[in-house]
């Protein structure tokens, strides 16, 4: 055997040799499993994100009333304004007066699936039965400035304006208070059959005698709730009475108005006092300030306006509302009438 074939052999002893003492090889790891693909929560929005409020967004609103006086006129100026604020419907319904045309129009809003009937019961027991179709309907009805009395006030949702017998006993508070014994006073009342009229004038009549009765009432008579016609019935008053009268008190501003019209072409501004209801109104206001009113009993307008639309809303949005928000019966006079806003 050469040297060449002797190295060679060697090296192939060596190899195995080596091989032989060597580790065994180790696998390779295996790769580490994936994990499965985590799907984050949706996000929890609240119920209802700004862009959305109010929930009653584009519901509609019927409003069944007597637009012919301006008090009226301004209240649903006011709801409008308001409604508007929360992006609702309100519709006006003009009952013209009638009660036989309000029922229709309870009717019609009915039919055509408002979502909240608002209405002013101008009597207070002829309304009960459309009010209760309303309710079977499934839409509710707030009764504002004049209230249902009997099954009309229990099926209601909430009754909303001023509180007649407070209003009657602040009227009848001032009397007693501006006028003395041997003078005597003339009243003239709301639109027959209206469930405030009874209150303001009764609770007026009932504080003079218990309060002051050396001031005498002298008589009452309808003024319809217009201007012109109070004013007819002034004069007559004055003619009647003569300087036995010493103030008139009225039922709603706008009869003062006509009221104080006539006192004033009698040349009896100042001595025959001028009492109304209502306040809210720069006319009223500033005829308080020159003397030719004497006051007026607010039954605030803006608050019935705004409270009636809120009401609305909160019914619409499944919100619990009060079954009655009733506006104070404060009185204004000289003293105080730059405290208070004109609405109209």
């Amino acid at each position: 055997m050469n040297a060449r074939f002797r190295l060679i052999s060697l090296l192939v002893v060596a190899s195995v040799l080596l091989a032989a003492c060597a580790p065994a090889a180790q696998p390779a790891p295996a790769k580490a499993p994936v994990a499965a693909a985590t799907v984050a929560p949706a996000k929890q929005e609240p119920a209802t994100q700004a862009k959305d409020w109010p929930l009653s967004r584009g519901k509609k609103i019927c409003h069944v009333i007597n637009v012919g006086d301006p008090y009226s006129t301004a209240k649903v100026n006011l709801g409008a304004k308001e409604a508007s604020l929360f992006g609702l419907q309100y519709d006006v319904y003009d009952m013209q007066a009638d009660i036989p045309t309000e029922i229709r129009k309870i009717e019609e809003c009915i039919a055509k699936k408002y979502d909240v009937i608002i209405l002013v019961a101008y009597d207070p027991l002829a309304l009960n039965a459309a009010i209760r179709k309303a309710k079977e309907a499934g839409i509710p009805v707030i009764a504002e400035g004049g209230f249902p009395e009997g099954d009309g006030a229990k099926d209601v949702a909430s009754l909303i304006g001023s509180d007649g017998v407070f209003e009657g006993k602040a009227a009848g508070d001032l009397i007693c208070k501006t006028l003395k014994p041997g003078d005597g006073w003339v009243m003239l009342e709301g639109g027959t059959g209206h469930p405030l009229v009874p209150m303001r004038g009764g609770e007026a009549v009932k504080w003079n005698k218990e309060n002051c009765p050396g001031v005498t009432f002298l008589a009452g008579e309808t003024g319809k709730w217009n201007r012109e016609y109070s004013r007819t019935v002034m004069e007559n008053y004055i003619t009647t009475y003569k300087d036995k009268v010493k103030l008139v008190y009225c039922h709603n501003d706008d009869m003062c108005m006509g009221a104080a019209k006539a006192v004033e072409e009698a040349g009896l501004k100042g001595k025959i006092k001028v009492l109304g209801v209502d306040g809210g109104n720069k006319e009223v206001y500033d005829a308080i300030r020159s003397g030719l009113f004497f006051g007026t009993i607010l039954n605030d307008c803006s608050f019935i306006a705004t409270t009636m639309i809120h009401a609305a809303r909160d019914l619409m949005e499944s919100r619990p509302i009060l079954s009655q928000y009733i506006s104070p019966s404060t009185q204004i006079t000289k003293d105080n009438v730059d405290k208070f806003n004109a609405w109209w």
